[in-house]
């Protein structure tokens, strides 16, 4: 049985994507490149619903 892409998280700070299959697995990907990260996401835009694609929370500096 196949699985589907059910939800893609992106964390920008990290520069990753964790994405999540339809029955729970997931994938986590790290980009080495902003460039790279950029293409990732076009990618995700044209070809997953708004709602598939999740923004995790930016991680801020308290102490500066």
């Amino acid at each position: 049985m196949d699985d589907y892409l059910f939800q893609v998280e992106v964390d920008i700070c990290s520069r990753s994507f964790n994405l999540i299959s339809d029955d729970g697995t997931s994938k986590k990907i790290f980009c080495d490149t902003p460039d790279e990260f950029m293409r990732i996401i076009r990618v995700c835009d044209e070809l997953l619903e708004p709602i598939q694609i999740v923004y995790k929370d930016l991680v801020l500096d308290k102490d500066k």
